[in-house]
């Protein structure tokens, strides 16, 4: 998607407009490996698609009380504001530019006191279970850009990796499965140094979120393929470098379950 699209300006809009607010949360969903790409490993050359939601994740226990709430922030700002149940003022999910829409996220068990102090009662916030995982392994990367400079917390590459090949079968339509396996496949496919991103995986062999995400790769990519590779290959679409992109895409999601051999 070209960035003429908005959705990369956006990106770095909410960014500027929760500057103070970052040391708390973590950037995770689609936007995450592009700042791999562009910050992180400073790669050039390939770009994830674009997406027009900004996921941020959070673990209220561990965050400040700040001056002002994420909510009345971003009201100030002429957030865009949209209502999830009919006649109920709360809770509100924010849109940037009525496009760019923000979803916060919390591990499931999470309390409310705590989270409200950062980002105010109004704010609709998701509990995931699987989600402390992501959010307790993390990399922080400095990003500049127009004249701006901060540091975003992203999950780790490898456990971005495999809390998506844990987490996609939770999904609740075929696309968004698609989506996730797509983002997984663009991490193990152009992290630079390969080895660093196996080593990183084989660290959480005795997590619980290991196991699920080889049991689904094994289901999904097993023998030649299947329907995990279809899914991927939808979302990527056609490839001038790779003869059998298929095959690819299958080797390298069946070596995850191997890396505890």
């Amino acid at each position: 998607m070209p960035e003429k699209s908005g959705f990369e300006a956006d990106l770095f809009g909410v960014l500027d407009d929760l500057s103070a607010y970052l040391a708390d949360l973590t950037l995770v969903g689609g936007w995450v490996p592009y700042l791999y790409v562009r910050f992180l490993w400073r790669s050039g050359g390939a770009t994830p698609v674009f997406t027009s939601d900004v996921d941020l994740g959070l673990a209220p226990e561990q965050a400040r009380t700040p001056k002002k709430t994420i909510f009345e922030t971003l009201s100030a700002l002429k957030y865009a504001e949209r209502h999830l149940e009919l006649g109920k003022l709360y809770p509100v999910v924010f849109y940037r530019k009525n496009k760019t829409r923000l979803d916060f996220i919390a591990p499931a068990g999470a309390g409310d006191s705590a989270a409200n102090r950062l980002l105010g009662r109004e704010i609709s916030l998701s509990r995931l279970e699987d989600f402390a995982f992501l959010i307790d392994n993390v990399v922080e990367i400095p990003v500049k850009r127009g004249g701006r400079e901060y540091v975003v917390r992203c999950p780790r590459p490898g456990a971005f990796v495999l809390h998506k090949c844990a987490t996609f079968t939770d999904r609740d339509d075929r696309q968004k499965m698609g989506k996730d396996l797509y983002y997984a496949y663009f991490v193990l496919r152009h992290a630079p140094d390969q080895e660093a991103l196996a080593a990183e995986m084989r660290q959480y062999m005795k997590e619980a979120i290991f196991a699920k995400a080889s049991a689904n790769l094994k289901e999904y990519f097993g023998g030649e393929g299947g329907r995990g590779c279809t899914m991927v290959e939808k979302e990527y679409g056609p490839d001038e470098y790779l003869e059998d992109l298929h095959g690819d895409i299958n080797g390298r999601f069946s070596e995850i379950p191997l890396l505890n051999k």
